[in-house]
């Protein structure tokens, strides 16, 4: 069942989920690090932006919406279940991401549950082990949804800015978007310096990964130019979930991944 709050009220939420921390923890690394992270997740970015990460000893998180699978979102050929299970076998996080690719926003909580366990189901059959980590789709978080969903994974990511460091809500990660019309190599440069100098975890995230990429998309090359950049300056590149477990956050079941 889909629900539509008035826009007043549901922008109200989005922002209280932004600022209400609802699993505080307090994030202790000794050295900083990269995670780079793919929504939804099309073909594109499978073929092009995971070889990148292996030749670098890196893998990546790949955020799966398993209704998805083998069609077009956004026109773009979602990748299926074959690759999905193959990224899985060579190391590579297969995370959360609904099932239907749904506005948790505007659904009903028993649907939001039903969905995001459906999800887990097939990630669980294709890579051997349930998600560790989830991404809210679109970006959109809400009072609602983290509430029903903060204890369902290690850590929920969302799209607000920022790189995560001292206390950070597990259930809202802030992430940087990897597109190649907002994120030039000089803005790159500048947020590795402050990673550098202050510590911390940036995670970044994007959708396609091709020659010509969609607004929302990253080129391979300059991918691979921003993977060279964190490479160069000796920042380990890890998924998600290895962040998460290296930092000692704590859920039954789950094992480190890449």
């Amino acid at each position: 069942m889909m629900l539509a709050l008035p826009e007043p009220l549901a922008g109200m939420s989005r922002r209280l989920a932004r600022a209400v921390p609802f699993r505080p923890f307090r994030l202790d690394l000794p050295q900083p690090v990269v995670s780079f992270s793919f929504d939804d997740f099309p073909l594109s970015a499978a073929e092009n932006a995971a070889p990148v990460l292996e030749a670098y000893g890196a893998r990546g998180t790949f955020y799966f919406a398993d209704q998805l699978a083998d069609r077009h979102e956004n026109g773009q050929l979602i990748a299926g279940r074959a690759v999905t299970a193959d990224l899985a076998e060579r190391g590579h996080e297969i995370g959360g991401h609904t099932s239907s690719h749904i506005n948790v926003q505007r659904v009903a909580p028993d649907c939001l549950i039903a969905d995001a366990s459906a999800n887990t189901s097939a990630i669980a059959a294709l890579s051997g082990q349930a998600p560790s980590s989830f991404a809210y789709p679109f970006g959109v978080v809400s009072i609602n949804a983290k509430r029903l969903l903060a204890h369902r994974y290690a850590g929920l990511r969302g799209i607000q800015p920022g790189i995560n460091r001292g206390w950070i809500d597990l259930a809202h990660l802030h992430a940087q978007e990897l597109y190649d019309v907002s994120l030039p190599l000089l803005r790159v440069e500048l947020l590795l310096d402050d990673l550098q100098r202050r510590g911390g975890w940036m995670i970044f995230y994007t959708h396609d990964v091709r020659t010509q990429p969609s607004s929302i998309g990253c080129s391979p090359a300059h991918f691979a130019a921003v993977v060279e950049l964190v490479t160069q300056r000796g920042i380990a590149i890890e998924t998600v979930a290895n962040v998460l477990y290296r930092a000692g956050v704590s859920m039954p079941g789950w094992r480190r991944i890449g």
